[in-house]
């Protein structure tokens, strides 16, 4: 097995060591099976690293056998399979239990992120998870609904209680006056005992820790009630985001601290689909002495428990509304305890560039609920005493933590029509607080555990979770990387988070799983469709319809109208009459010519007829949030009829008598030379797995996109420089029109990428470019297309790539918020989609470049054209007096907009020039 990226890490890491543990780094826990003699061990490592640019250093002196190792000044811009495939060489040379990557993980949502838009994930995430603020409630309705204030009145406010609050740390609040205890706080990031959140707005969650803790423990007056306003919080900084780039090592060390400060009790509103052997080893110290952990459940995974909630030494919260009922973006499980307020819950608020001035709002999340939890504990540990509770714990044979999640149980207040999965019931700390402790027993609390599910991905999940705990067999080494393989293929089937771009990657398991490969991680991993792209949802239900009214009604006989020349008025208007008619003619026609090329199911085209008029009416009068599942299904099949089409190339063009052709026919027939563009775009290949497209330019090189880059190769960056590593399989290109391997070219290295990594998210102020290299010499290479200086506003053009099989997050059905595989289904089968191949997809420009919010460099454009996962890296031909490739398409939000870097504008920036490139 190769140590090669570790090997490549430590050549260019800084000579001294970081401070702390940076959210950026190459870093990795390595658990041994004894304590091990550090220099001893870095002895070791450096003859396996053959260098000494990296530090080794224990954990914490809580837990001996773990040791961090971490490569100063190094980022972590790797792929995850590569950061697992290295720990597993690692952990097999050094003989170590396990070897752990710290990955950023990034499977679950914030859903109260500064900077929220009006994208289509947004969108999405509102329709399936979020809901609006709500200012008509009272400030104090989460403190009744947990039915604190008879506590207060009692006077137990949780005085003298220490709760740690594991974060991204606090910012100066009115809030939060007189609650911290700053003596003991500290920062696991910088090693420091500044918790001070920096409230960047290059994190993903600046401000979490200050609304987290004002609901922990606010005091009055003021607008945000904390359950427990006696009691002293810890802030400790161990992370930027709660949930987006989540490291476990720095949260157990967070863990560790408040063992060591002699914390009473742990608030964690953070977690991940994830596993870290160190994080568990952390929960357990802590509830071996004694502390109350408590964990959110997750955010817009409803599905999944995530982990810390999910650990057996947590006490997992979901989330619930003001008519207790669940919160909608509310995660839910069998390892769930009960459930707190977490929708529409006052905070205390701070955001990047407030210039200082703290605010208070309604948000929502199961962050909230584990804070109100961790406020109920403290109450219940000051009405009790330390010493008495921990007496009591070691009488029944159990841990604090564990009696306080009984007793939570056992008094919870249950709704008439409670929800499996939801815990045992709605928290009530006046109850839980009258409960006698020697009433308390083990399991003595009704258990909310939810049905097996019936997704095979999360029946894996789970199980493996379940595998995990028992430490049996290969598990305490492959857990943390199976459970990271089995969350990416469920989020691949299920969601979109963020604006993905369009890559059809999946990550591959390391070959010491492969060795191993359980059957729960078998069983998963077969279970998730390898060539779904991952890419955003289509959605009739958010705000959309007027475009989808737009894309019906546009089109004139003989002309190639797009939608971006319509107005609104004008598409409703031209669906109430005539455009009707015109688009049902349309539709049959097609249907009939696809059945002569004998394409497509003749059922499942009548069934779209026979709803076509009906979905017609109702897009004229505003009503497609009404649609059915069947009527979506006739909606967006009209959609690719009229005006989003996409043409198979063959012998190099296009066929203007291709069944979709429809109007774009005569545009279709004017371009000059088609062929000449479409011989020079080819499918970018992982082992012959589609990433995406790219095309020749000058100088022997393949244009694609940095994230396709990302996709196939590893760039390590440090004081010592930047290098690319393929060291993932074979990176092809294939120029052929079916990608059957008669005209691929092996790509050989990076000539230039943008300098920021993308991440699987649409970033307009980010290069979204690579430039490949080839043997320029090697025969049967195309030409070299030139690039045009200019590209212009509603300048007709097409998108020549590759586009894969759209991944079933792309359908969402507008009736439940789910996922309907059932769409992209009946889609292919109505049209005979044949994916992976070369298309032709033409359109216009909608906005040119500098026009798109977001777009800092002002090099990014809109366009109508028809893209899907894969085509990533597709070329955009300008079709003006001089045609010339004026566009690098780079992400698809499906019938809304598509984007593209305008390459002149490219060449000018500050990243300028484009090597190598021909311009026109």
């Amino acid at each position: 097995m190769s140590l090669d990226l570790l090997v490549a890490a430590a050549s260019i890491a800084a000579a001294e060591p970081d401070p702390g543990l940076p959210p950026d780094r190459l870093r990795l826990t390595l658990e041994y099976r004894s304590p091990p003699d550090c220099t001893v061990e870095r002895g070791r490592m450096a003859k396996l690293l053959k260098g000494e640019r990296f530090s080794l250093e224990p954990l914490d002196d809580l837990l001996p056998c773990f040791l961090v190792l971490q490569f100063p000044g190094v980022r972590r811009r790797m792929a995850p399979e590569s950061l697992f495939e290295a720990a597993g060489a690692l952990a097999e040379e050094m003989g170590l239990i396990s070897a752990v990557p710290d990955i950023g993980a990034s499977f679950v949502v914030a859903p109260d992120a500064p900077g929220r838009s009006e994208s289509v994930a947004d969108a999405f995430l509102d329709l399936t998870c979020l809901v609006a603020p709500d200012e008509t409630l009272a400030d104090d309705w989460a403190i009744d609904a947990i039915n604190v204030k008879p506590v207060w009145a009692r006077g137990i406010t949780g005085r003298g209680v220490l709760v740690a609050q594991p974060d991204t740390g606090v910012a100066d609040h009115p809030e939060l006056a007189g609650m911290l205890d700053l003596g003991q706080a500290w920062n696991t990031l910088t090693a420091t005992a500044d918790p001070t959140d920096p409230l960047s707005a290059d994190m993903s969650s600046p401000g979490h820790g200050t609304a987290t803790s004002s609901t922990l423990a606010s005091r009055a007056p003021g607008r945000v009630f904390g359950a427990a306003p006696g009691a002293e919080v810890v802030p400790i900084r161990c992370i930027d985001a709660v949930v987006l780039g989540l490291d476990p090592t720095p949260v157990a060390r967070a863990i560790l601290h408040a063992v060591h400060i002699g914390a009473d009790v742990i608030s964690m509103s953070l977690g991940g689909v994830l596993y870290s052997r160190a994080m568990a080893a952390a929960l357990e110290r802590a509830a071996a002495a004694g502390i109350v952990i408590v964990s959110a459940a997750g955010n817009c995974l409803q599905p999944i428990t995530v982990y810390p909630a999910r650990d057996p030494n947590a006490v997992g919260m979901a989330g619930t509304n003001h008519l207790d009922q669940p919160w909608k973006g509310t995660s839910r499980g069998s390892r769930i305890a009960a459930a707190a307020p977490a929708e529409n819950v006052r905070v205390a608020r701070r955001r990047p560039d407030d210039q200082g001035q703290g605010t208070t709002g309604p948000s929502q999340g199961t962050s909230f609920a584990a804070a109100l939890t961790a406020g109920v504990a403290a109450l219940w540990i000051e009405h009790h005493g330390r010493q008495h509770l921990r007496d009591e714990a070691a009488r029944v044979g159990i841990t604090v933590n564990d009696l306080f999640r009984t007793a939570l149980k056992a008094s919870a207040r249950r709704p008439a029509d409670w929800q499996s999965g939801m815990g045992a019931g709605i928290v009530d700390a006046d109850a839980l607080l009258r409960l006698e402790l020697s009433r308390i027993q083990p399991l003595s609390a009704p258990e909310s555990a939810a049905p097996p599910p019936e997704d095979a991905i999360l029946a894996a999940l789970d199980e493996s979770y379940v595998q995990i705990e028992t430490g049996a067999d290969d598990w305490p080494r492959i857990g943390a990387e199976a459970i990271y393989l089995l969350g990416d293929a469920w989020l691949r089937e299920n969601r979109a988070a963020g604006v993905p771009v369009e890559t059809t990657a999946c990550p591959r398991p390391s070959p010491g799983l492969v060795r191993a490969m359980p059957e729960p991680v078998m069983r998963g991993l077969a279970a998730r469709r390898d060539a779904g792209a991952f890419t955003p949802p289509l959605i009739a239900a958010t705000g959309p319809s007027a475009q989808y009214a737009k894309l019906l009604a546009a089109g004139q006989p003989g002309t190639a109208e797009s939608s971006a020349k319509l107005s609104e008025p004008e598409a409703k208007a031209r669906l109430s009459g005539e455009g009707a008619g015109r688009l049902m003619a349309k539709t049959r026609t097609c249907f009939d010519r696809l059945q002569a090329c004998g394409l497509g199911d003749r059922d499942a085209q009548a069934r779209v007829l026979e709803g076509a008029e009906g979905v017609i009416r109702m897009a004229a009068e505003d009503r497609l949030h009404q649609l059915d599942l069947p009527g979506r299904i006739a909606l967006e099949a009209l959609v690719r009829i009229q005006d989003r089409p996409a043409f198979r190339v063959t012998d190099d063009s296009v066929d203007i008598d291709d069944p979709l052709a429809g109007d774009w026919a005569p545009f279709l027939g004017l371009v000059a030379n088609l062929p000449d563009w479409t011989r020079s775009v080819g499918r970018i290949d992982l082992d012959g797995i589609h990433i995406g497209s790219g095309f020749l330019i000058g100088g022997g090189q393949v244009m694609t996109n940095r994230h396709v880059l990302e996709a196939c190769a590893d760039e390590l960056t440090g004081p010592g420089g930047t290098l690319w590593r393929f060291g993932r399989g074979a990176v092809t290109i294939d120029f052929s029109e079916t990608a059957d391997g008669s005209q691929c070219h092996a790509l050989t290295g990076v000539v230039m990428a943008g300098p920021d990594p993308i991440g699987g998210v649409e970033r307009l102020g980010h290069l979204d470019m690579a430039l490949l290299s080839l043997d320029a010499a090697a025969p049967g290479l195309p030409r070299a297309l030139p690039l045009a200086r200019q590209l212009d506003d509603a300048a007709e053009m097409v998108v020549i790539g590759y586009p894969a099989r759209p991944g079933t997050s792309a359908f969402v059905d507008p009736a439940t918020g789910a996922i309907s595989r059932e769409i992209g289904t009946r889609l292919r089968e109505i049209f005979g989609t044949d994916y992976g191949r070369k298309y032709v997809a033409p359109g216009h420009v909608m906005q040119g470049p500098g026009r798109l919010p977001g777009d800092s460099e002002g090099w990014a454009a809109s366009h109508d054209c028809t893209t899907l996962g894969g085509n990533s890296g597709s070329v955009l031909v300008q079709f003006t007096a001089t045609p010339a490739v004026a566009g690098l398409h780079f992400s698809g939000a499906p019938l809304t907009a598509n984007k593209a870097h305008a390459l002149g504008q490219v060449d000018r920036s500050r990243f300028g020039p484009i090597p190598g490139a021909t311009w026109l």
